[in-house]
Parts: C-alpha cells; sequence; structure tokens
C-alpha cells in the first residue's frame, strides 16, 4: 500500500526511499541517458536553495517552458520545495501566448530548453532570470547544472494543503488561455486515488509521450509514477516506429494515451493480421471471439495473442486513455487481446481525472465510475456537473470567471453526458460543437466521427457544423484518407471511394446525422499538444477557403 501524501516532507521521503532506482530517462540518439530518485531529490534541493537565496519568496510563479524530460522534472521539484507555484508551459504556444501567459501569472523565473532562451529574450515580460536546462548559453543565462545547494541552508518550506502547487493554463472562450490554479490537496488526492486504481509499484516502466503542461500527462504519467518507485521514459522523437521500439526496449507496463495514439497501434495491428495468410486471418478472428468467454483470464489471452503482446514489449499492463471520445470497439478488442484500456474523464479544473475504469470494472464505451468522494450529476440541459476534492482553487485573479464555472459548489463542464443504471459515466459530447439544424435537429458530431472512424480507408475525420441553405447548420466533414489504403489511385477515384465509405458507415445513422457533404484535408488535421482536433480553425480555415 502507498503511503498518503500530506506535506513536502511526505514528497522528499518518497523520492529518497527509491534511491538508485531509475525514477527518470530520456532516450537519446547513442542510448538513454537516467536520472536516479536519490540524483532527482538531491538536483532539485539545489534549485530550491538556489531559488530561496535569490529572493523567491514563497508564492512566486515560476515558469518551465521545455519538452518532456528529466531535467524537467528537477525544475519542477525544485520549484515547489522553495514555496514557490509552478507553471508549465506548452511548448508550441506562440510569442502572443506566452506573453499573455507569463504576464498574467507575473513570473519572474523561468527554466528553459535552450532552443527557446532567444524567443524568450524577445518577449515583453517581467522576466529577471532565465535557466537553461541545457549548457550555459552567454554570461547572462544560468546553467542548471551550475546550480548549487551549500550545506546549511534551507533547501525547503513548508506548505498548506490549500496552497497553489501549480498553474495550469488552459484555451480560453474569450482568447485568452485560463490560468487553472491546483492545491496540494488536488494534487495529492488525484495521486492516491491514481494509486489506489492501478495498484502501480517499483516494477512499473511507464512510457510518457503527452506533453507535461497538462494536468492528464502531470499527473497520471508523472506524480503517480514517481510516487510508487516506477521509472519513466521519455522520448525526443515521437514517431510512431520509435515509440513502439522504446516500448520493447524499456519493456513498458503503463502507457498514458489519448485515443488517436490507440486508433494508430489498432490499425498497425489490424494492417498485419491484414497482410498474413488467409488461415491466420481466420484463426485471429476466431480467437477474438472465444476469448469473450475467458472472463477475466487475461494469462490465457496473453498467450493466444502473444505476438500480439511481444509487439509492444510483451509486459504492457495496460492503457490508459482520456481527452477525447474512443471508439468503444477498439477498447472491447484490445480487452479481448488482454491488453485492458482504462478509459477516463476530466479536466484540467479537476485536476484532471474525475471518473475511470478500473481493472475490475471496465466498460468499453464509458469513461467508468467517478473516484471515491467525487460527485456527478446530469443537468436538464445534459450538462456534466461535478464536484469534490479534486476541484481547482479557481481561475487564477479571475473570480468572476471562477464563480460563473463553480455554481452551487458544483463546476460546470460544458461537456454533455449520461450516467447508466449502474453508474457508469458516458461522454456525448460538447455543447459548444453540438450542430442544430434548420429543423431544430440536435447532433453531437463526435457521434458521426465515431461511426465514419471504423472505415480502414479513412485516417481522421472532423465533423463540423456548416451554415445550411435553410437557415440551421448542415453537417459537414473534412476527411483525412489514409493513402496506404488507396495505393496508386487518382484524387478524384480516391475522393469516390471515400464518399461510398461515408455513405455505408452513416447508414446506420439517423437520417438528420447523415454526412450532407464533405472535402479532402491535405495532410494531417490541426490539433492540440494533447492531439485534440481544433475544430474552431478548421471551420475558420475553410470559411477563408484555406486547407
Amino acid at each position: 500500500m502507498l503511503k498518503g501524501l500530506n506535506s513536502i516532507e511526505d514528497i522528499i521521503d518518497t523520492l529518497k526511499k527509491y534511491g538508485e532506482k531509475i525514477a527518470l530517462q530520456i532516450k537519446g540518439d547513442t542510448g538513454f541517458h537516467s536520472l536516479s530518485y536519490l540524483e532527482l531529490n538531491n538536483r532539485s534541493f539545489d534549485v530550491s536553495s538556489t531559488l530561496i537565496k535569490s529572493g523567491v519568496e514563497k508564492g512566486d510563479r515560476i515558469a518551465i517552458l521545455s519538452e518532456n524530460r528529466p531535467e524537467w522534472a528537477i525544475a519542477f521539484f525544485g520549484i515547489i520545495f522553495s514555496g514557490a507555484i509552478v507553471v508549465p508551459l506548452d511548448i508550441k504556444l506562440k510569442e502572443k501566448e506566452l506573453t499573455y501567459i507569463l504576464n498574467n501569472c507575473e513570473a519572474e523565473y523561468i527554466f528553459a530548453s535552450a532552443r527557446f532562451i532567444d524567443l524568450i529574450k524577445t518577449l515583453k515580460t517581467k522576466i529577471r532570470m532565465v535557466i537553461s536546462l541545457d549548457e550555459k548559453i552567454g554570461e547572462d543565462i544560468l546553467s542548471l547544472k551550475e546550480l548549487k545547494s551549500v550545506e546549511g541552508e534551507l533547501k525547503h518550506r513548508a506548505i498548506e494543503l490549500n496552497d497553489t502547487a501549480v498553474i495550469i493554463y488552459t484555451s480560453g472562450t474569450t482568447g485568452n488561455p485560463k490560468g487553472v490554479e491546483l492545491t496540494y490537496q488536488n494534487l495529492f488526492f488525484q495521486i492516491s486515488s491514481f494509486g489506489k486504481m492501478l495498484k502501480y509499484g517499483a516494477k512499473d516502466n511507464f512510457l510518457s509521450i503527452l506533453p507535461l503542461n497538462h494536468a492528464y500527462e502531470l499527473i497520471c504519467g508523472f506524480l503517480g509514477p514517481l510516487h510508487g518507485g516506477s521509472s519513466i521514459t521519455y522520448l525526443r522523437s515521437l514517431k510512431p516506429a520509435e515509440i513502439i521500439s522504446t516500448m520493447k526496449q524499456t519493456q513498458t507496463t503503463i502507457m498514458i494515451v489519448v485515443p488517436l495514439i490507440l486508433q494508430m497501434f489498432y490499425k498497425n495491428v489490424m494492417k498485419e493480421i491484414e497482410k498474413s495468410p488467409i488461415h491466420i486471418k481466420k484463426s485471429f478472428e476466431m480467437i477474438l471471439v472465444l476469448s469473450k468467454y475467458l472472463g477475466k483470464w487475461n494469462t490465457i489471452r496473453y498467450l493466444l495473442f502473444k505476438k500480439v503482446h511481444l509487439g509492444f514489449g510483451g509486459r504492457l499492463r495496460c492503457f490508459i486513455s482520456g481527452g477525447a471520445p474512443l471508439d468503444p470497439q477498439i477498447a472491447t478488442n484490445f480487452q479481448l487481446m488482454g491488453i485492458p484500456v482504462l478509459q477516463g474523464y476530466g479536466l484540467s479544473e479537476t485536476s484532471p481525472v474525475t471518473s475511470a475504469n478500473t481493472f475490475k470494472e471496465n466498460r468499453p464505451g464509458s469513461v467508468g465510475k467517478p473516484l471515491p468522494e467525487v460527485n456527478v450529476k446530469i443537468s436538464d440541459e445534459g450538462e456534466i456537473l461535478i464536484q469534490g476534492p479534486h476541484l481547482m482553487k479557481g481561475y487564477f485573479k479571475d473570480s468572476a470567471l471562477t464563480q460563473e464555472a463553480i455554481r452551487d459548489g458544483w463546476f460546470h463542464t460544458g461537456d454533455i453526458g449520461e450516467i447508466d443504471k449502474d453508474g457508469f459515466l458516458y461522454i456525448k459530447g460538447r455543447l459548444k460543437n453540438l450542430i442544430v439544424t434548420a429543423g431544430g435537429k440536435k447532433i453531437h458530431p463526435e457521434e458521426v466521427e465515431e461511426e465514419i472512424l471504423k472505415s480502414p480507408c479513412i485516417k481522421e475525420i472532423c465533423v463540423i457544423g456548416k451554415p445550411g441553405r435553410k437557415g440551421g447548420e448542415e453537417v459537414y466533414a473534412v476527411v483525412v484518407p489514409d493513402y496506404d489504403y488507396f495505393k496508386e489511385k487518382d484524387e478524384e477515384g480516391i475522393k469516390k471511394l471515400v464518399e461510398k465509405e461515408i455513405k455505408k458507415y452513416c447508414s446506420i445513422l439517423a437520417d438528420y446525422k447523415r454526412i450532407v457533404d464533405f472535402e479532402i484535408w491535405k495532410g494531417e488535421l490541426p490539433k492540440t499538444s494533447t492531439r485534440k482536433v481544433k475544430r474552431k480553425e478548421i471551420l475558420e480555415r475553410i470559411q477563408q477557403g484555406q486547407r
């Protein structure tokens, strides 16, 4: 049983407990660069001690602008040990957004990878100290390696559970990002819940591919695993072949993913099956049917689908999926192959997990049951409302927006959902994504997308509401074909086949939900750093004639 967390001292004890065991490593061109738990603890003390003696006060905001890497963790723990608040930044943000966030949180210190330092210097902010996570760059920039603590110096400050630990900036509806304040109580509650759900430990190896500036990866792929003594691996390249290769090398046991990653893995598995001789394909289909009757006997499933398991390294315990809807058939088939997909749900404002499937109770298509001590209800409009110890402290410096989001103790998510008789939560879509036809019919684009993505020849799709000729909106789609599927067909031939596939997979939907028109999108659809499709940007580009 993992020890609970209540203080900074508890975090320090956890890091010291696992000593020389690898805490974090990153795969580079010449192999793995690793950092032990003890090194992480000591180097974090170097950072916190330096920050304290340089004038950092408790509650000051300090930013991190870097890709996932072991040094990110040193900066993170160093900041919280000093009593300051971590502001993790998305590396894909542009100058305007970075300037806004840094000024909004009034950061005077920032840790950054070398490639971002020139950009930081051009921003009009209050930043007065930049600390490079790489080698020293010029006389005015400190390097992480230079930071040293001296015996007798103050190395950490005490915290209260209601103190803000992290401010995570998330996109705002008005254009400006919102700073979500998460407290130590929020983080400690999530870490405890995560541990009870997964029962992970020192034998587990996590592969981290999602950005650490998001609450999902910060809790489930970083703080949670470290609390249990697991090892975490980062990658410099996120090419599919590199991910699979690293899973094999590190014998990954748990991986935090978004549905697009799972879709890619699943399609790769099915492509291999399709390339097999006919008797292999038939055998696979028969064994998949047989697996439905094996209950919880995953050991037998491992033997039946050993080749699939070895393709992921041979020790994979589960995928944890969140951030967007997942096709239930993909989750079901992975489960039948002996690789559970534990889908969950939450938002940055709920730090982030609100509900999750578990090894014992896993219902594909749902996002599981609410965590213990968390309450979920559905409003008369179908909106999901949430209450519990994981709710954010509020939006930084915006009490009006906080009061709008949290009313009578309930957080209004903006998501539409249902709860079944057994208590499992189902996500139907976003209120703001809802398509309303001239006849008043309401359509969740996610439902239509889920059906179309079952086609093997469609790689990506985004369904949006386009202004209709009779008023209201029409169901319109932009489609990225899987060109490997078509081989040498011309563009016109591909479009005709895509149209045929859309009609086929829309046939089970009500007439008013079917796609009226579509277009082929060249290249990958624009996405956020957590791989969510940017619907608004796609609609704007279509209206402006850009593709």
